[in-house]
């Protein structure tokens, strides 16, 4: 829309006699852009594209479920499990005290006197208030009446001889201190002396 103006009055000027002062469109009437309706192509073009992203999104939906997401486990196995604590087996015991002297029932006295009473005085001299202990060991028996018959018949004839023998090479009775038990780590019987 335009405005004419005759301005032919106005002196020393010379115009034409109608003049375009200013030209605007009219705000009230919409752009041209949006007074072009979609055509055929504009639509399948939109519709290819809705398509397109649609299918790529369905794609890696697809890939993504066939792998393993990255997480701490990927390089390390054991990453987030609680640990096994190793725990070490029990040190040994102390291993056993050997005894000073062993003597098998029914050895023959003459083969076991003098190294014992040997053994004795060489005790008595490091420590004169020591104590000879003489244990009578028997594998265990059938039952228990078995194991007293046997361990009796040992102190009886081999106990009572190795503590005579002791008392002999100058201890006292009082330092002589004799038990039977039956004992299934040992392969027949026997007379152990240890030293306290």
């Amino acid at each position: 829309m335009s405005i004419a103006t005759d301005v032919s009055g106005l002196p020393g000027r010379e115009l034409p006699a109608t003049v375009c002062v200013m030209s605007r469109p009219d705000l009230s009437e919409p752009p041209a852009s949006h007074a072009i309706p979609r055509t055929k192509t504009v639509a399948r073009a939109f519709s290819c594209r809705r398509v397109f992203l649609r299918s790529g999104l369905t794609g890696v939906a697809v890939a993504l479920a066939g792998c393993d997401l990255l997480d701490q486990r990927t390089f390390n196995s054991r990453a987030s499990r609680p640990p096994k604590v190793y725990i070490p087996p029990p040190p040994p015991g102390p291993p056993p005290i050997p005894p000073l002297i062993e003597v098998l029932a029914g050895t023959p006295p003459v083969q076991w006197t003098k190294p014992l009473q040997t053994v004795v005085r060489q005790a008595l001299l490091r420590k004169p208030n020591i104590l000879f202990q003489v244990r009578a060991l028997a594998p265990p028996g059938p039952d228990a009446d078995a194991d007293r018959q046997n361990l009796s018949r040992l102190v009886g004839i081999d106990g009572q001889a190795v503590a005579s023998a002791i008392i002999a090479a100058g201890a006292a009775p009082e330092q002589v201190e004799m038990t039977a038990m039956p004992d299934s780590t040992v392969a027949g019987p026997r007379i152990r002396v240890y030293v306290r």
